[in-house]
Protein backbone atom coordinates (compact mmCIF):
# COMPACT_ATOMS: atom_id res chain seq x y z
CA UNK A 1 0.00 0.00 0.00
CA UNK A 2 3.51 2.35 0.37
CA UNK A 3 4.39 1.60 -3.29
CA UNK A 4 3.00 4.36 -5.17
CA UNK A 5 4.10 7.06 -2.49
CA UNK A 6 7.13 5.57 -2.44
CA UNK A 7 7.70 5.92 -5.91
CA UNK A 8 6.55 9.31 -6.32
CA UNK A 9 9.42 10.50 -3.66
CA UNK A 10 7.20 10.78 -0.96
CA UNK A 11 9.51 8.84 1.59
CA UNK A 12 12.94 9.00 -0.16
CA UNK A 13 15.31 11.69 0.49
CA UNK A 14 16.04 14.43 -1.87
CA UNK A 15 18.81 12.68 -3.39
CA UNK A 16 17.77 8.94 -3.41
CA UNK A 17 14.06 8.54 -5.26
CA UNK A 18 12.46 7.20 -8.42
CA UNK A 19 10.80 10.10 -9.43
CA UNK A 20 7.72 8.36 -11.24
CA UNK A 21 4.74 10.47 -12.02
CA UNK A 22 1.59 8.97 -10.15
CA UNK A 23 0.28 7.11 -12.62
CA UNK A 24 3.36 5.68 -13.70
CA UNK A 25 3.76 4.89 -10.22
CA UNK A 26 0.07 3.70 -9.80
CA UNK A 27 0.21 1.39 -13.12
CA UNK A 28 3.72 -0.08 -12.32
CA UNK A 29 1.66 -1.29 -9.16
CA UNK A 30 -0.90 -2.41 -10.71
CA UNK A 31 0.90 -4.43 -12.71
CA UNK A 32 2.79 -5.99 -10.13
CA UNK A 33 -0.07 -7.39 -8.86
CA UNK A 34 -1.72 -8.37 -12.01
CA UNK A 35 1.68 -10.71 -12.35
CA UNK A 36 1.06 -11.76 -8.75
CA UNK A 37 -2.42 -13.03 -9.19
CA UNK A 38 -1.79 -14.62 -12.84
CA UNK A 39 1.64 -16.53 -12.22
CA UNK A 40 -0.55 -18.96 -9.81
CA UNK A 41 -1.45 -20.86 -12.59
CA UNK A 42 2.50 -21.88 -12.71
CA UNK A 43 2.06 -22.51 -8.60
CA UNK A 44 -0.81 -24.76 -9.33
CA UNK A 45 0.54 -26.92 -11.67
CA UNK A 46 3.70 -27.25 -9.83
CA UNK A 47 1.81 -28.39 -7.03
CA UNK A 48 -0.51 -30.61 -9.00
CA UNK A 49 1.69 -32.09 -11.29
CA UNK A 50 5.08 -32.48 -9.80
CA UNK A 51 5.89 -31.05 -6.22
CA UNK A 52 2.59 -31.03 -4.52
CA UNK A 53 1.11 -28.37 -2.15
CA UNK A 54 4.06 -28.07 0.63
CA UNK A 55 7.32 -28.61 -1.56
CA UNK A 56 5.44 -25.87 -4.09
CA UNK A 57 5.42 -23.44 -1.01
CA UNK A 58 8.63 -23.61 0.17
CA UNK A 59 9.49 -23.55 -3.52
CA UNK A 60 7.99 -19.91 -4.00
CA UNK A 61 9.18 -18.43 -0.70
CA UNK A 62 12.13 -19.64 -0.91
CA UNK A 63 13.04 -19.01 -4.64
CA UNK A 64 11.62 -15.88 -5.29
CA UNK A 65 9.27 -14.38 -2.78
CA UNK A 66 12.15 -13.73 0.44
CA UNK A 67 14.35 -13.02 -2.82
CA UNK A 68 12.08 -10.13 -4.02
CA UNK A 69 11.43 -8.52 -1.03
CA UNK A 70 15.32 -8.16 -0.30
CA UNK A 71 15.86 -6.63 -3.57
CA UNK A 72 13.12 -3.75 -2.81
CA UNK A 73 14.62 -3.46 0.75
CA UNK A 74 17.64 -2.70 -0.89
CA UNK A 75 16.40 -0.07 -3.71
CA UNK A 76 15.86 2.27 -0.99
CA UNK A 77 19.17 3.14 -0.18
CA UNK A 78 22.88 3.48 -2.33
CA UNK A 79 24.98 -0.19 -1.62
CA UNK A 80 27.22 -1.66 -3.20
CA UNK A 81 25.30 -4.38 -5.56
CA UNK A 82 22.39 -2.02 -6.98
CA UNK A 83 24.75 1.15 -7.50
CA UNK A 84 25.47 4.27 -5.25
CA UNK A 85 25.21 7.02 -8.24
CA UNK A 86 21.61 6.82 -8.98
CA UNK A 87 18.47 4.74 -7.97
CA UNK A 88 18.00 1.38 -9.90
CA UNK A 89 15.14 1.59 -11.48
CA UNK A 90 16.15 -1.98 -13.20
CA UNK A 91 16.90 -3.58 -10.41
CA UNK A 92 13.68 -2.38 -8.64
CA UNK A 93 11.66 -3.72 -11.45
CA UNK A 94 12.86 -6.99 -11.49
CA UNK A 95 11.64 -7.38 -8.12
CA UNK A 96 8.69 -5.76 -7.84
CA UNK A 97 7.39 -7.64 -11.86
CA UNK A 98 9.16 -10.78 -11.42
CA UNK A 99 10.54 -11.97 -8.41
CA UNK A 100 7.88 -10.70 -5.22
CA UNK A 101 4.89 -11.76 -7.87
CA UNK A 102 6.51 -15.00 -8.56
CA UNK A 103 6.84 -15.96 -5.15
CA UNK A 104 3.34 -14.68 -3.78
CA UNK A 105 1.78 -15.91 -6.64
CA UNK A 106 3.50 -19.61 -6.39
CA UNK A 107 2.25 -19.32 -3.03
CA UNK A 108 -1.06 -18.07 -2.90
CA UNK A 109 -2.16 -20.79 -5.78
CA UNK A 110 -1.56 -23.55 -2.89
CA UNK A 111 -1.41 -22.29 0.67
CA UNK A 112 -5.49 -22.12 1.10
CA UNK A 113 -5.47 -25.15 -0.94
CA UNK A 114 -3.14 -26.76 1.70
CA UNK A 115 -4.98 -25.63 4.37
CA UNK A 116 -8.61 -26.87 2.95
CA UNK A 117 -6.69 -30.35 2.51
CA UNK A 118 -6.10 -31.06 6.22
CA UNK A 119 -10.00 -31.48 6.90
CA UNK A 120 -11.83 -34.60 6.08
CA UNK A 121 -13.80 -33.89 2.42
CA UNK A 122 -16.49 -35.66 3.76
CA UNK A 123 -16.43 -36.40 7.45
CA UNK A 124 -15.98 -32.65 8.40
CA UNK A 125 -16.95 -31.46 5.18
CA UNK A 126 -19.29 -28.33 7.42
CA UNK A 127 -15.81 -27.25 8.42
CA UNK A 128 -14.68 -26.18 4.83
CA UNK A 129 -16.91 -23.35 4.77
CA UNK A 130 -15.87 -21.57 7.89
CA UNK A 131 -12.09 -22.65 7.08
CA UNK A 132 -12.31 -20.19 4.16
CA UNK A 133 -14.16 -17.60 6.09
CA UNK A 134 -11.75 -18.26 8.98
CA UNK A 135 -8.70 -18.31 6.36
CA UNK A 136 -9.35 -14.99 5.13
CA UNK A 137 -9.81 -13.36 8.13
CA UNK A 138 -6.46 -14.54 9.29
CA UNK A 139 -4.43 -13.48 6.33
CA UNK A 140 -5.69 -9.95 6.77
CA UNK A 141 -4.24 -9.77 10.09
CA UNK A 142 -0.89 -9.35 8.40
CA UNK A 143 -2.69 -6.53 6.50
CA UNK A 144 -3.17 -5.28 9.81
CA UNK A 145 -0.34 -5.06 11.30
CA UNK A 146 1.62 -4.10 8.17
CA UNK A 147 -0.97 -1.12 7.51
CA UNK A 148 -0.02 0.14 11.68
CA UNK A 149 3.85 0.04 11.18
CA UNK A 150 5.17 0.06 7.56
CA UNK A 151 3.57 3.56 6.77
CA UNK A 152 4.71 4.91 10.39
CA UNK A 153 8.06 3.50 10.01
CA UNK A 154 8.34 4.38 6.40
CA UNK A 155 8.36 8.28 7.45
CA UNK A 156 11.33 7.57 9.81
CA UNK A 157 13.15 5.09 7.71
CA UNK A 158 11.40 3.33 4.44
CA UNK A 159 14.63 1.27 4.51
CA UNK A 160 13.68 -0.29 7.88
CA UNK A 161 10.07 -0.37 6.63
CA UNK A 162 10.84 -2.62 3.87
CA UNK A 163 13.07 -4.68 5.66
CA UNK A 164 10.42 -5.79 8.47
CA UNK A 165 8.41 -7.98 5.63
CA UNK A 166 11.87 -9.71 4.35
CA UNK A 167 12.33 -10.74 8.63
CA UNK A 168 9.01 -11.62 9.34
CA UNK A 169 8.47 -13.86 5.85
CA UNK A 170 12.19 -15.26 6.83
CA UNK A 171 10.64 -16.33 10.62
CA UNK A 172 7.46 -17.71 9.12
CA UNK A 173 8.93 -19.99 6.34
CA UNK A 174 11.79 -21.27 9.52
CA UNK A 175 7.93 -21.89 11.62
CA UNK A 176 6.13 -23.66 8.16
CA UNK A 177 8.99 -26.11 8.04
CA UNK A 178 9.11 -26.39 12.17
CA UNK A 179 5.22 -27.73 11.75
CA UNK A 180 5.91 -30.33 8.88
CA UNK A 181 5.40 -33.48 10.47
CA UNK A 182 1.73 -32.74 11.54
CA UNK A 183 0.59 -32.05 7.26
CA UNK A 184 -1.49 -33.68 6.09
CA UNK A 185 0.33 -33.20 1.90
CA UNK A 186 -1.14 -34.92 -1.12
CA UNK A 187 1.69 -36.51 -3.19
CA UNK A 188 1.52 -34.92 -6.76
CA UNK A 189 -0.08 -37.24 -9.96
CA UNK A 190 -1.96 -40.01 -7.86
CA UNK A 191 -5.21 -38.79 -7.79
CA UNK A 192 -4.00 -36.28 -4.96
CA UNK A 193 -6.97 -36.58 -2.51
CA UNK A 194 -9.65 -38.40 -0.50
CA UNK A 195 -12.38 -36.61 -2.87
CA UNK A 196 -10.09 -38.19 -6.11
CA UNK A 197 -10.24 -41.76 -4.43
CA UNK A 198 -13.79 -41.59 -3.50
CA UNK A 199 -14.99 -40.79 -6.79
CA UNK A 200 -12.74 -43.33 -8.33
CA UNK A 201 -13.51 -46.32 -6.17
CA UNK A 202 -17.09 -45.78 -5.31
CA UNK A 203 -18.98 -43.17 -8.34
CA UNK A 204 -18.60 -45.88 -10.94
CA UNK A 205 -22.08 -44.92 -11.41
CA UNK A 206 -21.33 -41.48 -12.43
CA UNK A 207 -20.09 -40.75 -15.92
CA UNK A 208 -18.08 -37.67 -17.16
CA UNK A 209 -21.31 -35.85 -17.98
CA UNK A 210 -21.40 -35.75 -14.20
CA UNK A 211 -18.27 -35.44 -12.90
CA UNK A 212 -17.37 -31.97 -11.48
CA UNK A 213 -16.00 -29.63 -14.13
CA UNK A 214 -13.01 -27.35 -14.15
CA UNK A 215 -14.10 -25.20 -16.69
CA UNK A 216 -17.71 -24.11 -14.83
CA UNK A 217 -15.57 -23.95 -11.70
CA UNK A 218 -13.53 -20.75 -13.73
CA UNK A 219 -16.68 -19.62 -15.30
CA UNK A 220 -18.14 -18.94 -11.64
CA UNK A 221 -15.17 -17.49 -10.56
CA UNK A 222 -14.66 -14.86 -13.49
CA UNK A 223 -18.47 -13.51 -11.90
CA UNK A 224 -16.53 -11.47 -8.67
CA UNK A 225 -14.61 -9.66 -11.19
CA UNK A 226 -16.65 -6.78 -11.61
CA UNK A 227 -16.33 -6.45 -7.78
CA UNK A 228 -12.18 -7.02 -7.68
CA UNK A 229 -12.37 -4.47 -10.45
CA UNK A 230 -13.21 -2.10 -7.36
CA UNK A 231 -10.77 -4.14 -4.83
CA UNK A 232 -7.42 -3.71 -6.92
CA UNK A 233 -8.17 0.22 -6.90
CA UNK A 234 -7.11 0.42 -2.67
CA UNK A 235 -3.67 0.88 -3.49
CA UNK A 236 -4.00 2.67 -6.63
CA UNK A 237 -6.88 5.18 -7.06
CA UNK A 238 -7.41 5.22 -3.84
CA UNK A 239 -4.27 6.24 -2.78
CA UNK A 240 -4.02 9.25 -5.57
CA UNK A 241 -6.91 10.74 -3.98
CA UNK A 242 -6.02 10.19 -0.28
CA UNK A 243 -2.56 11.47 -1.56
CA UNK A 244 -4.24 15.41 -1.66
CA UNK A 245 -6.00 14.51 2.04
CA UNK A 246 -4.51 16.09 5.54
CA UNK A 247 -3.20 13.50 7.25
CA UNK A 248 -4.86 12.71 10.89
CA UNK A 249 -1.78 13.06 13.30
CA UNK A 250 0.07 9.64 11.84
CA UNK A 251 -2.80 8.67 10.06
CA UNK A 252 -2.27 9.23 6.53
CA UNK A 253 -3.60 7.12 3.26
CA UNK A 254 -1.28 3.82 3.53
CA UNK A 255 -2.53 3.78 6.73
CA UNK A 256 -6.45 3.51 6.17
CA UNK A 257 -5.70 0.31 4.22
CA UNK A 258 -5.85 -1.20 7.88
CA UNK A 259 -9.81 -0.53 7.86
CA UNK A 260 -9.94 -2.64 4.75
CA UNK A 261 -8.41 -5.97 6.81
CA UNK A 262 -10.12 -4.67 9.96
CA UNK A 263 -13.88 -4.75 7.76
CA UNK A 264 -12.30 -8.19 6.70
CA UNK A 265 -12.01 -9.09 10.53
CA UNK A 266 -15.06 -7.97 12.15
CA UNK A 267 -17.45 -8.89 9.56
CA UNK A 268 -15.93 -12.29 8.86
CA UNK A 269 -16.49 -13.13 12.29
CA UNK A 270 -20.12 -11.54 12.27
CA UNK A 271 -20.94 -13.24 8.86
CA UNK A 272 -19.51 -17.31 9.82
CA UNK A 273 -20.89 -17.06 13.57
CA UNK A 274 -23.73 -15.19 12.96
CA UNK A 275 -25.01 -14.39 10.34
CA UNK A 276 -24.94 -18.04 8.17
CA UNK A 277 -25.79 -19.78 11.60
CA UNK A 278 -28.77 -17.52 11.78
CA UNK A 279 -29.86 -18.38 8.34
CA UNK A 280 -29.16 -21.77 8.72
CA UNK A 281 -31.15 -22.00 11.70
CA UNK A 282 -34.57 -20.60 9.42
CA UNK A 283 -33.43 -23.39 6.47
CA UNK A 284 -31.68 -20.61 4.41
CA UNK A 285 -29.31 -21.29 2.22
CA UNK A 286 -27.92 -18.20 0.45
CA UNK A 287 -27.50 -19.43 -2.91
CA UNK A 288 -23.51 -18.37 -4.31
CA UNK A 289 -24.60 -15.83 -6.76
CA UNK A 290 -26.70 -13.59 -4.38
CA UNK A 291 -23.54 -13.23 -2.28
CA UNK A 292 -21.39 -12.51 -5.35
CA UNK A 293 -24.45 -9.69 -5.92
CA UNK A 294 -24.46 -8.77 -2.43
CA UNK A 295 -20.82 -7.93 -2.55
CA UNK A 296 -21.17 -6.31 -5.22
CA UNK A 297 -23.85 -4.25 -4.40
CA UNK A 298 -21.87 -3.13 -1.21
CA UNK A 299 -18.69 -2.08 -3.62
CA UNK A 300 -20.92 -0.11 -5.76
CA UNK A 301 -21.85 1.70 -2.06
CA UNK A 302 -17.95 2.11 -1.41
CA UNK A 303 -17.55 4.16 -4.87
CA UNK A 304 -20.83 6.35 -4.36
CA UNK A 305 -19.31 7.58 -0.76
CA UNK A 306 -15.46 8.02 -2.80
CA UNK A 307 -17.58 10.05 -5.12
CA UNK A 308 -18.75 12.29 -2.29
CA UNK A 309 -15.37 12.54 -0.69
CA UNK A 310 -14.59 13.89 -4.62
CA UNK A 311 -17.02 16.43 -4.08
CA UNK A 312 -15.53 17.25 -0.56
CA UNK A 313 -11.99 17.89 -1.84
CA UNK A 314 -12.38 19.88 -4.86
CA UNK A 315 -14.65 22.22 -2.80
CA UNK A 316 -13.20 22.30 0.48
CA UNK A 317 -10.30 23.36 -1.51
CA UNK A 318 -12.76 26.12 -4.08
CA UNK A 319 -13.80 27.54 -0.68
CA UNK A 320 -10.38 27.85 1.84
CA UNK A 321 -7.36 26.35 -0.23
CA UNK A 322 -6.79 24.08 2.11
CA UNK A 323 -7.50 20.09 2.49
CA UNK A 324 -9.71 17.50 3.93
CA UNK A 325 -9.01 14.90 6.38
CA UNK A 326 -8.05 11.63 5.13
CA UNK A 327 -10.25 10.08 7.43
CA UNK A 328 -13.52 10.81 5.35
CA UNK A 329 -11.93 8.10 3.04
CA UNK A 330 -12.42 5.64 6.10
CA UNK A 331 -16.02 4.72 5.10
CA UNK A 332 -15.31 3.39 1.62
CA UNK A 333 -12.44 0.84 2.89
CA UNK A 334 -14.64 -0.73 5.34
CA UNK A 335 -17.20 -1.15 2.93
CA UNK A 336 -14.67 -2.94 0.21
CA UNK A 337 -13.98 -5.29 3.06
CA UNK A 338 -17.54 -6.00 3.97
CA UNK A 339 -17.86 -6.87 0.21
CA UNK A 340 -14.64 -9.15 0.45
CA UNK A 341 -16.54 -11.51 2.48
CA UNK A 342 -19.35 -12.35 0.15
CA UNK A 343 -17.52 -11.97 -3.01
CA UNK A 344 -13.91 -13.30 -2.32
CA UNK A 345 -14.08 -15.68 0.61
CA UNK A 346 -16.92 -17.25 -1.33
CA UNK A 347 -15.24 -17.79 -4.35
CA UNK A 348 -12.29 -19.27 -2.44
CA UNK A 349 -14.34 -21.76 -1.20
CA UNK A 350 -16.36 -22.76 -4.26
CA UNK A 351 -13.18 -23.22 -6.04
CA UNK A 352 -11.93 -25.85 -3.63
CA UNK A 353 -15.72 -27.83 -3.50
CA UNK A 354 -16.59 -27.76 -6.70
CA UNK A 355 -13.08 -28.53 -8.70
CA UNK A 356 -12.20 -31.59 -9.81
CA UNK A 357 -9.86 -33.50 -6.87
CA UNK A 358 -6.93 -33.64 -8.97
CA UNK A 359 -6.86 -29.87 -9.95
CA UNK A 360 -7.48 -28.10 -6.62
CA UNK A 361 -4.66 -25.99 -7.41
CA UNK A 362 -5.21 -24.99 -10.32
CA UNK A 363 -8.61 -24.14 -9.64
CA UNK A 364 -7.38 -21.98 -6.78
CA UNK A 365 -5.32 -20.27 -9.56
CA UNK A 366 -7.81 -19.45 -11.53
CA UNK A 367 -9.83 -18.17 -8.84
CA UNK A 368 -6.71 -15.91 -7.68
CA UNK A 369 -6.28 -14.86 -11.32
CA UNK A 370 -10.42 -13.33 -11.76
CA UNK A 371 -9.65 -11.79 -8.04
CA UNK A 372 -6.19 -10.11 -8.75
CA UNK A 373 -4.48 -11.02 -12.13
CA UNK A 374 -7.54 -9.89 -14.72
CA UNK A 375 -8.65 -7.08 -12.40
CA UNK A 376 -5.24 -5.46 -12.79
CA UNK A 377 -5.03 -5.59 -16.23
CA UNK A 378 -8.30 -3.94 -17.14
CA UNK A 379 -7.49 -1.76 -14.69
CA UNK A 380 -3.95 -1.08 -16.76
CA UNK A 381 -6.91 -0.41 -19.73
CA UNK A 382 -8.98 1.92 -18.09
CA UNK A 383 -5.77 3.83 -17.21
CA UNK A 384 -4.64 3.78 -20.40
CA UNK A 385 -8.21 5.29 -21.46
CA UNK A 386 -8.91 7.86 -18.84
CA UNK A 387 -4.92 8.95 -18.53
CA UNK A 388 -6.19 12.35 -18.90
CA UNK A 389 -8.64 13.01 -15.97
CA UNK A 390 -5.49 12.22 -13.93
CA UNK A 391 -3.69 14.95 -15.85
CA UNK A 392 -3.88 18.81 -14.67
CA UNK A 393 -4.60 21.76 -16.67
CA UNK A 394 -1.64 21.88 -18.53
CA UNK A 395 -0.68 17.94 -18.67
CA UNK A 396 1.39 17.65 -15.76
CA UNK A 397 1.00 13.83 -14.83
CA UNK A 398 2.00 14.19 -11.35
CA UNK A 399 -0.90 15.11 -9.04
CA UNK A 400 0.45 14.49 -5.91
CA UNK A 401 -0.17 18.46 -5.00
CA UNK A 402 -3.97 19.11 -4.08
CA UNK A 403 -3.79 22.50 -6.71
CA UNK A 404 -2.95 20.03 -9.60
CA UNK A 405 -5.63 17.50 -8.54
CA UNK A 406 -8.39 20.15 -7.96
CA UNK A 407 -7.84 20.45 -12.10
CA UNK A 408 -8.01 16.76 -12.93
CA UNK A 409 -11.08 14.71 -13.31
CA UNK A 410 -10.74 11.67 -11.25
CA UNK A 411 -14.39 11.75 -10.43
CA UNK A 412 -14.96 10.61 -13.83
CA UNK A 413 -13.01 7.68 -13.04
CA UNK A 414 -14.91 6.96 -9.93
CA UNK A 415 -18.34 7.09 -11.75
CA UNK A 416 -16.69 4.52 -14.31
CA UNK A 417 -15.94 1.95 -12.01
CA UNK A 418 -19.56 2.14 -10.42
CA UNK A 419 -21.02 1.54 -14.02
CA UNK A 420 -18.63 -1.59 -13.82
CA UNK A 421 -19.41 -2.70 -9.97
CA UNK A 422 -23.31 -2.49 -11.32
CA UNK A 423 -22.52 -4.63 -13.77
CA UNK A 424 -22.03 -7.06 -11.70
CA UNK A 425 -24.80 -6.70 -9.45
CA UNK A 426 -27.06 -7.59 -12.52
CA UNK A 427 -25.10 -10.35 -13.84
CA UNK A 428 -25.24 -11.81 -10.35
CA UNK A 429 -29.02 -11.21 -9.58
CA UNK A 430 -30.05 -13.64 -12.89
CA UNK A 431 -32.27 -16.55 -11.97
CA UNK A 432 -30.63 -18.33 -14.74
CA UNK A 433 -27.09 -17.66 -13.22
CA UNK A 434 -27.92 -18.77 -9.80
CA UNK A 435 -29.75 -21.85 -10.74
CA UNK A 436 -26.64 -22.60 -13.26
CA UNK A 437 -24.20 -22.43 -10.06
CA UNK A 438 -26.50 -24.38 -7.65
CA UNK A 439 -26.42 -27.28 -10.76
CA UNK A 440 -22.27 -27.16 -10.52
CA UNK A 441 -22.15 -27.36 -6.72
CA UNK A 442 -24.60 -29.80 -6.44
CA UNK A 443 -22.99 -32.56 -8.79
CA UNK A 444 -19.79 -31.51 -7.43
CA UNK A 445 -21.54 -32.57 -3.76
CA UNK A 446 -22.88 -35.72 -5.57
CA UNK A 447 -19.73 -36.71 -6.97
CA UNK A 448 -18.06 -36.49 -3.64
CA UNK A 449 -20.55 -38.25 -1.47
CA UNK A 450 -20.24 -41.18 -4.51
CA UNK A 451 -24.55 -40.27 -5.04
CA UNK A 452 -25.09 -39.88 -9.01
CA UNK A 453 -27.26 -37.32 -10.32
CA UNK A 454 -30.58 -37.90 -11.56
CA UNK A 455 -30.89 -35.87 -14.83
CA UNK A 456 -34.82 -35.07 -15.27
CA UNK A 457 -35.19 -36.43 -19.06
CA UNK A 458 -38.90 -35.61 -21.20
CA UNK A 459 -39.88 -38.37 -23.39
CA UNK A 460 -39.74 -37.26 -26.41
CA UNK A 461 -42.63 -37.64 -28.57
CA UNK A 462 -43.84 -41.53 -29.17
CA UNK A 463 -42.15 -42.75 -26.36
CA UNK A 464 -44.89 -42.94 -23.87
CA UNK A 465 -44.06 -46.50 -22.94
CA UNK A 466 -42.75 -47.21 -19.61
CA UNK A 467 -39.55 -49.44 -20.22
CA UNK A 468 -38.43 -46.90 -23.46
CA UNK A 469 -38.46 -44.00 -20.57
CA UNK A 470 -36.51 -46.09 -18.30
CA UNK A 471 -34.29 -47.00 -20.85
CA UNK A 472 -33.72 -43.14 -21.72
CA UNK A 473 -33.75 -42.38 -18.18
CA UNK A 474 -30.60 -44.69 -17.86
CA UNK A 475 -29.09 -43.99 -20.50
Amino acid sequence: MTQTNYLTGSYSNDDWYADLTSMDAASLVSLSTAVAYTVPFLGGILADKYFGDYKTILFGAICFYLPGLFVIASSTTPNWWLGTKEFNVFAYKVALLFLWPMGSGIVKAVVNVFGARQFHPILQKSLVESFYVQFYMIINVGAVVGCIIIPVVARTSVTAAYTIPFVLLLVAVLCFVAGSKRYVTAVPGLQQSVQAEAISTENTEIDDTNKPKFVDVAKICALIIPFNVIYVQLPTTFMVQGAVMKPFGFIEAPSLDILDSLSVLVSGYFVSTMFYPYLARKGIKLPTSYKFSLGCVIGAFAILYSLIVEYLIHAEYARSGEKISVLWQAPSYALIGLGEIFSISTAYEVAFTASPPNRKGFACAFNLFFIGGLPNMVSLGLYKLCDQWFRNSSGKGNIGLIKDYSEAHVGKYFCLLFGIVMLGVVVNSLSSVREWIAFVEDRAARALSGKPSTPKVQPKKGENEPLLKTNKHIK
